[in-house]
């Protein structure tokens, strides 16, 4: 009879062993540490490690949750194991910063292409590991953030040398540096066209309204006089925007100061220092000014503007307007009522320029060409 009542009572036992390891939730809940971040048993670790497919058991298939159990969602963003809102920048971007990149390989595989949750990094981001979004590696993506909030902000992952850091890609990787100009932005014809083309209101973001360094402590005067108009230093001086005249022609000078070199885009006109585009200084056309320079240095260094035969080179002003030549006497002075009277008061102005022996020195004018001395 006791042996009857135990087996009856083990047969109960396992009937409930089964109803329960089938059905009973207190018997399929998790373990007390499965929501605790820090222990082996972590569900986040679990997921990662064996995926979600043992969880569709309970929490249905689409993980949306069953009578039986909750659904992810009521505390995630998705299956992922993300909590919600994990989508806004400020959390997951956050999140990358402080941790890096190596738990996000976990789930989305090491080059985030989605692993086994399917969801590819590169959907929202470019360069998945950077974290940036789409359109970032254009000028008005992350160069404006540069302007807005320096390159500082970049540091945390391209380094504090801007070289590369936790990416290992570095902004001079397409930049001259971390100010955001792209390479060789300091050759003239990089920079200098840009300002050329679009004035230096763009330069102020970064440099300052006066333009003398502003948040990226470069000020444009290092280099040049005036940076609006993107002169070099000391291109003032005759020597240097004189002499780019000569060798290029005034027509160079025309994107920034007008067709008219009255100002155009700079507001600099040529003609506050210049009778005209041609370089030469105010008042140049008086005797005094460019007649006593042929005096003193011949009128060879006209030709640059003027052309070999004085007629008006790329200048288009020929000397002849108002010269018999290149010399510098005035139209009509082979006129003996000219000349003659002039030779009459002193013939020390004449060996100037035709030699002391009036046999013509650096102007190739012989006065024995039409005279038999030089005093007839």
């Amino acid at each position: 009879m006791l042996k009857i009542s135990l087996l009856l009572l083990i047969a109960c036992l396992l009937i409930a062993g089964c109803r329960g390891d089938v059905g009973d939730p207190a018997v399929r809940q998790h373990d007390e540490s499965w929501l605790d971040p820090d222990a082996a048993a972590f569900h986040g670790t679990r997921t990662v490690r064996d995926g979600v497919e043992d969880c569709r058991n309970c929490h249905g298939a689409d993980l949306a949750g069953t009578a039986a159990a909750p659904g992810c969602d009521a505390c995630h963003a998705g299956a992922g194991g993300h909590p919600t809102d994990w989508v806004d920048p400020a959390r997951h971007g956050a999140a990358t910063l402080a941790d890096g990149f190596k738990r996000c390989e976990a789930c989305h595989s090491q080059d985030g292409s989605g692993g086994w949750t399917g969801v590819d990094c590169t959907t929202c981001h470019p360069w998945h590991r950077g974290g940036h979004p789409d359109g970032w590696i254009e000028p008005n993506g992350h160069g404006n953030i540069v302007r807005r909030f320096g390159p500082d902000s970049c540091t945390e992952c391209h380094g504090a040398d801007h070289r590369g850091g936790q990416l290992a890609v570095g902004c001079f990787d397409c930049h001259d540096g971390p100010g955001g100009h792209p390479v060789d932005w300091l050759l003239p014809e990089w920079h200098g066209s840009d300002v050329v083309r679009n004035g230096a209101t763009d330069c102020q973001d970064c440099h300052g309204p006066d333009l003398r360094g502003g948040w990226a402590e470069i000020s444009c005067y290092q280099c040049h006089d005036w940076p609006i108009v993107s002169h070099p230093d000391g291109w003032a001086e005759g020597a240097q925007h004189g002499a780019r005249v000569r060798q290029e022609t005034a027509f160079a000078c025309a994107g920034c100061h007008g067709d008219d070199f009255q100002g155009g885009s700079s507001g600099v006109s040529c003609f506050q220092c210049h009778d005209g585009p041609g370089g030469h200084p105010t008042g140049w056309g008086a005797r005094a000014a460019h007649g006593q320079t042929v005096v003193d240095d011949s009128a060879l260094d006209c030709r640059d503007c003027h052309g070999p035969d004085y007629r008006g080179g790329w200048s288009g002003a020929s000397c002849y307007q108002c010269h018999d030549g290149p010399g510098g006497h005035p139209s009509g002075y082979r006129s003996s009522e000219l000349h003659g009277k002039d030779a009459e008061v002193s013939l020390h102005q004449c060996s100037v320029c035709h030699g002391t022996e009036f046999r013509g020195d650096w102007t190739g004018v012989s006065c024995y060409q039409c005279h038999d001395g030089p005093n007839p």
